[in-house]
């Protein structure tokens, strides 16, 4: 854990596809962490319709908009809002329209400032590699990139990955698959291989619970601790609480799309709903 004065670990949550539920792994993951006795701040950087707010049941009447207008890089801890997990929340704006309004230097100096006061500081993100998605992976010293186990989705988080590679920050990902059910047409050493991830955490599917809490603004893995979501959570976040920097994204060398293709699996798939 970081001391006061020090500065914390910042963790870059992003994902190649939308609906992968980044956000909601990142709440849960953030009280998570905060339950360990670590101060956690999220930082909402999906600034055109980030909605970690409401994923807490927040109502911010300041967000990173105003602190950003105001140039109030020295007092940035002012504009976060408190859960009553403990996790500390930078909103984003309330309206798309005001996320040019937050330039990627003022966005990146009040990351950093933040992360002086926290243990770890968790940034959420747009879907994709922005421009300013890139310079925040870049000052993360972690970067957690979610995914699910459809075949869409699987190909684009690969490709993901790759660039990470290319952009050499691929010892800095951590793999996770959620919404994961088994079994599945696709099997998890089958994504393992896929993607040239050694150990990838898989955190099971509960649609129903997920979406309550949600609405609920209160994260499951605290009403519900012990769901197979909650468990499978709660060793995500002791592998980042005591993560000493061992890396868990492996070159395989596959090329592409790997041994294993996805036109493979998709066939594979199709033969088992037929059986079904």
């Amino acid at each position: 854990m970081g001391e006061e004065q020090g500065q914390g670990k910042k963790i870059v949550v992003v994902s190649a596809s939308g609906g992968v539920g980044k956000t909601a792994v990142m709440v849960n993951l953030a009280a998570q962490l905060a339950q360990r006795n670590n101060s956690v701040t999220v930082v909402d950087a999906d600034l055109s319709f980030g909605d970690t707010a409401l994923a807490l049941d927040l109502q911010p009447d300041d967000t990173i908009k105003e602190a950003a207008e105001r140039k109030d890089i020295d007092n940035i801890q002012a504009y976060l809002m408190k859960h009553t997990s403990s996790v500390k929340l930078l909103p984003a704006p309330l309206r798309p329209e005001h996320a040019e309004l937050i330039s990627p230097d003022f966005l990146e100096a009040a990351l950093n400032k933040i992360s002086h006061g926290s243990d770890i500081t968790l940034v959420d993100t747009q879907t994709g590699l922005t421009e300013l998605n890139l310079r925040l992976l870049e000052a993360a010293d972690q970067i957690l990139v979610i995914g699910t186990p459809q075949m869409a989705v699987l190909k684009n988080t690969k490709l993901l990955l790759e660039t990470l590679d290319l952009l050499g920050m691929k010892e800095k990902a951590l793999l996770v698959i959620n919404k994961f059910i088994s079994p599945t047409a696709i099997r998890a050493e089958e994504i393992s291989d896929l993607l040239g991830v050694e150990t990838p955490v898989y955190l099971p599917r509960d649609d129903k619970q997920m979406d309550h809490s949600l609405d609920q603004g209160q994260p499951l893995v605290l009403n519900s601790p012990k769901l197979a979501f909650s468990a499978e959570a709660s060793k995500l976040a002791e592998i980042i609480g005591f993560d000493t920097g061992q890396q868990q994204i492996k070159d395989k060398g596959r090329g592409i799309l790997g041994r294993i293709s996805l036109k493979g699996m998709k066939r594979r798939r199709m033969k088992n709903e037929s059986i079904s």
